[in-house]
């Protein structure tokens, strides 16, 4: 199960001086358990059988009187077992039954593919399920479902599948694989989940932190998908997908007006700030992160628990304050977010009105249910907690685990309890507690409730798919969401017009917002949609009508009127009617379109997801836009204004637009004496990543002005960089620009940069920027400068000399003439170098480094056994890590966080964790996997895919830099199979630092 996991995943690295990232490699080795070392290495152990006293399961009405409530509302059983099992999702259909995903098989070592589907009914009408079919049986790991078209979508990676009953014996006899290849973790962790309706007709679903290459049946085998970290959106009708913005782990929710939110472990609320179908349009915007956490708290948001801490947890947490593993942690084992699930949006009209909205998540480590209530933000939320003195539903009974919500036909918040004794993944719990633990006790038993107000009247519920068309469109108005989605669901599957002048009078005169809305995409579904009634849309009262009418008039581009509607919402009053205008107006082209951005901009400068918004709709008219706002003299005074500019630069250099490059020259010429300063940088932005018809129109022009910006550009630059009377932060800025000058001019500025008399941070970017310079002089530079260089600094600069094929032979040739320490090149360095696909370089590498032998690991691993005996100083351990960690994760204000939380290292068994530190490649995780990506202009950058979106992807460094690379840009992406984390570490700490090291992480609070 996705988020079942309490453990949050960390990441690598590959560098030997970023040993702490040897943690991550043990986070990518979860799947193994301390007792695969060599036992007869392995420290006595001593058994807890005495204190580990299992908490026995409550039957279900037993367990329903375990909760306790927000006072305004009551908690209903509605199916328990042995009608299902293992509930970790469910859908309804129109007819009011619901289909329910079992993973039975969760934290089951041994045995796979016997979860199944049940078809659950109340046949008697009371509100109670009372019949169970196995609709889906044998079934490996599914983790989500859907209906449509009078069957369901089925998610079992690495498959979804569409299953139907076509006899009406509740069993399904149609199963088609509709798409194939999503990721399936080892520890059913992190897989595609939450299939969700959106208004605009589609099926939206979130692919976790697995992704996969995906097929598509209807696209054909030729065409795959990448969808790590995206969203995937299905047309149900076709089968077609397309891919969205993604994030989160389990649970992702739409709320009533389509927004997008997504939770994780240790993240208990996020939402997406864009779509990223709109940021694929200009493959030259390199947009922030989507998701944005809007939880004050975050992980550390103190959660109210009421149930007893079970006794496992009391002993880890024991175990972990001895001292042979480290200090106390300082803290009790549970009351903050671990295990963050299944996040839900409230869309029912069973509850007060106030609660429409509201986000549910489950916490089923600490058997509770978090509630929180969004509100605005700028373009943003936050959602600060709802309920002050006590969580709005937590329970007594430690089995308790709700892992899934969904909003019902009744109007009822529906809760799904897996019902397990463990819900951690068994590979987190230290060996000497597992044994004493049943990692699948529970798996034949599972719970769904129902939650509602205490004057509840369950309505009587109909069989819309016996309702005429006519009818279903009058559901349109209702307030329950699940009814609206279910009529709309339906009116697009039946594809029945004759309801279009229905929809037309539903979508101008129903006085409810989301039914004008939700009326418009049913017309745009049924292609019925015209002008006139879409301008009426465009001109509500209501912001997020026009919201809605902005997305569909994409579709009505060439239309005159439409697109002037369109222009006059530049300025509208709302700002989030702005922001969703500044994608939309990407669809339309015409000058008007580009000066209603760069009003949208004028107004909203300070607002980076506004700026991103206009940057996504400018593949076209960059030039056009630039040259409006340097005409705004006030708008020039802003930093932001001028930094965009530069962005715009950026981009008109990188395009092959002639019309762009002496739309923006002839700008930079009229700006006044005291914006120089701003055209020189822009004239910098307009180089740094220059096409080649940019420097031919450079090159061309007679323009007396871009001569003087040419010849003066990298005089101040290098005046600016080698300036010591500067500060250093201003030094630093331009060293960048020194990579696009002529290499006779710059190398030797450079070779003063990398001087010991330099700062630290000069010399680092000094060397980092160098990558940038192609020239066969480069590593020369950087072979003599190699005495004086700071092991932090050599870390840099073997990254710099990896990222070119002739630099490496250079490389090379610096380690056989004694000039560079083969110690300086770390294992996994050498490594990449043996299996290069350079045969040239492989041969010289393997000769050269063919003493270069790590010990094997089983040996290694038996020679640090010791290190569990030995006592632990989390003082020295301090230390270890400052000199071995640092560059990469950041602990008590100490270090640079590359890597993931480490805190969260307290969770582990520390002898699984040594295990896994010292052999990392046992087994790798596919986000912990060393890449090489290659850029169009030969560059070769290696480390961990730390982020990526439709146009790039941020690779994470060993040398703790980062790099963002437009998909533009890339020529290869290739996976080294390699863990983030080297092996080797035993060459640079030994078991007693080890040891202190271990009893320092244990020890943070």
């Amino acid at each position: 199960m996705p988020s079942l996991r309490v453990s949050t995943h960390l990441s690598r690295n590959f560098s030997l001086i970023l040993f702490l990232c040897v943690l991550v490699g043990f986070i990518s080795s979860l799947t193994l358990t301390a007792n695969s070392a060599d036992k007869s290495a392995s420290p006595k152990k001593v058994d807890y059988a005495a204190e580990m006293k299992r908490i026995p399961p409550r039957a279900p009405k037993d367990a329903l009187k375990s909760f306790k409530i927000h006072p305004d509302f009551k908690i209903e059983l509605v199916a328990a077992e042995p009608l299902l099992r293992d509930p970790v999702a469910m859908c309804f259909d129109a007819r009011g039954r619901a289909y329910v995903v079992e993973m039975s098989e969760y934290n089951d070592a041994h045995k796979e593919g016997y979860s199944s589907v049940k078809l659950l009914e109340d046949t008697d009408g009371d509100g109670v399920f009372d019949k169970s079919s196995p609709f889906l049986t044998d079934v490996t790991l599914p983790t989500a479902v859907f209906c449509s078209q009078g069957g369901v979508f089925v998610g079992a990676p690495p498959y979804v599948y569409y299953c139907k009953d076509t006899n009406g014996d509740g069993k399904a006899d149609v199963r088609e694989v509709v798409m194939e290849g999503f990721g399936r973790d080892k520890g059913d962790e992190g897989m595609i989940n939450s299939f969700r309706w959106g208004m605009d007709n589609r099926i939206y679903f979130s692919t976790g932190i697995d992704g996969g290459m995906v097929t598509v049946a209807a696209e054909g085998p030729e065409k795959q998908f990448n969808t790590k970290g995206r969203g995937v959106i299905l047309d149900p009708a076709t089968r077609k997908i397309e891919l969205t913005t993604g994030g989160g782990q389990h649970g992702m929710s739409l709320g009533i007006w389509n927004r997008a939110f997504v939770c994780a472990n240790s993240v208990p609320m996020q939402v997406l700030m864009y779509d990223d179908r709109y940021i694929a349009r200009n493959p030259y915007l390199a947009p922030p992160p989507a998701p944005v956490n809007i939880a004050p708290g975050g992980k550390f948001t103190k959660l109210m628990r009421i149930s007893q801490i079970e006794p496992w947890r009391i002993l880890r947490t024991r175990l972990r304050a001895a001292s042979e593993r480290g200090d106390s942690e300082g803290g009790k084992p549970s009351g903050f977010f671990t295990a963050a699930t299944g996040i839900t949006a409230y869309r029912g009209d069973a509850w007060p009105l106030e609660y429409q909205g509201n986000l549910f998540v489950g916490e089923p480590a600490n058997n509770l249910v978090y509630r929180a209530a969004p509100k605005p933000d700028g373009l943003s939320l936050v959602a600060p907690r709802a309920d002050q003195d006590a969580e709005f539903l937590a329970s007594t009974d430690v089995w308790f685990r709700p892992v899934q919500f969904e909003n019902g036909p009744d109007g009822a918040l529906y809760v799904l309890d897996m019902y397990r004794e463990l819900i951690e993944g068994a590979p987190f719990i230290p060996e000497e507690i597992l044994k004493h633990i049943d990692p699948i006790g529970g798996q034949d038993k599972g719970r769904i409730y129902r939650i509602v107000p205490k004057n509840f009247e369950r309505p009587a519920l109909s069989d819309l798919t016996k309702l005429s068309s006519k009818e279903l469109v009058a559901l349109l108005d209702s307030d329950n969401g699940w009814t609206r989605d279910t009529a709309q669901r339906l009116i697009y599957e039946r594809q029945d017009t004759s309801v279009v002048p229905d929809l037309k009078q539903l979508a101008a005169a129903s006085r409810k917002p989301v039914t004008r809305a939700t009326a418009l995409w049913s017309l745009e579904g049924l292609n019925s949609l015209d002008a006139d009634t879409l301008l009426k849309g465009l001109k509500d009262q209501d912001p997020q009508v026009c919201i809605q009418s902005s997305r569909i008039a994409e579709r009505f581009a060439k239309d005159a009127q439409v697109q002037q509607a369109m222009i006059a919402l530049a300025g509208h009053d709302s700002i989030e009617v702005q922001y969703q205008a500044a994608f939309s107006l990407g669809a339309f082209e015409n000058s008007a379109r580009n000066q209603a951005l760069a009003m949208l901009l004028s107004k909203n400068v300070d607002n980076k997801w506004m700026r991103m918004a206009v940057q996504s709709s400018l593949n076209q008219g960059a030039g056009e836009v630039f040259v409006l706002l340097a005409r705004n003299s006030d708008l020039l005074e802003n930093k932001q204004t001028q930094a965009f500019l530069g962005t715009l630069a950026t981009q008109i250099g990188a395009q092959s637009d002639v019309e762009n490059v002496k739309l923006l020259m002839g700008a930079l010429e009229s700006l006044p004496q005291s914006q120089q300063k701003l055209a020189q940088q822009s004239f910098r932005n307009l180089l740094s990543r220059a096409s080649t018809s940019t420097k031919q129109v450079l090159a061309k022009s007679k323009s007396e002005y871009t001569a003087q910006l040419l010849s003066g550009m990298m005089k101040s630059t290098i005046e600016q960089a080698t300036n010591s009377k500067l500060p250093v932060k201003t030094r630093v800025e331009a060293i960048p620009t020194l990579s696009i000058g002529s290499p006779d001019e710059t190398l030797p500025v450079f070779e003063e940069l990398l001087s010991v008399q330099q700062p630290l941070p000069i010399r680092q970017k000094a060397i980092t920027t160098l990558g940038l310079v192609n020239d066969e002089r480069v590593p020369e530079l950087l072979v003599e400068a190699w005495p004086g260089l700071s092991p932090q600094l050599r870390m840099s600069a073997v990254e710099t000399l990896f990222s070119r094929q002739p630099w490496q032979v250079a490389l090379l040739d610096a380690v056989k003439a004694g000039d560079i320490n083969s110690g300086d090149i770390s294992p996994e360095r050498v490594q990449l170098l043996k299996s290069s696909q350079d045969k040239a370089i492989k041969k010289r590498a393997t000769d050269l480094f063919q003493n270069q032998r790590l010990t094997g690991r089983s040996d290694v691993i038996k020679q640090y056994q010791s290190s569990l005996k030995l006592k632990g100083d989390p003082a020295n351990g301090k230390l270890v890590f400052k000199k071995n960690c640092a560059a990469c994760h950041r602990l008590e204000n100490v270090g640079v966080q590359l890597g993931a939380d480490l805190k969260a290292i307290k969770d582990r068994g520390t002898e699984a964790v040594l295990l896994n530190i010292l052999d990392p490649n046992r087994e790798v995780k596919p986000q912990y996997v060393t890449y090489l990506l290659v850029t169009t202009q030969g560059r070769t950058i290696t480390g961990l895919i730390k982020a990526e979106n439709a146009n790039s992807i941020t690779i994470a460094r060993a040398d703790g830099t980062s790099d963002t690379v437009l998909r533009i840009d890339i020529d290869e992406l290739i996976s080294s199979k390699l863990s983030f984390m080297p092996e080797g570490l035993e060459k640079q700490i030994n078991q007693q630092q080890m040891a202190d090291l271990l009893a320092y992480l244990n020890s943070i609070r």
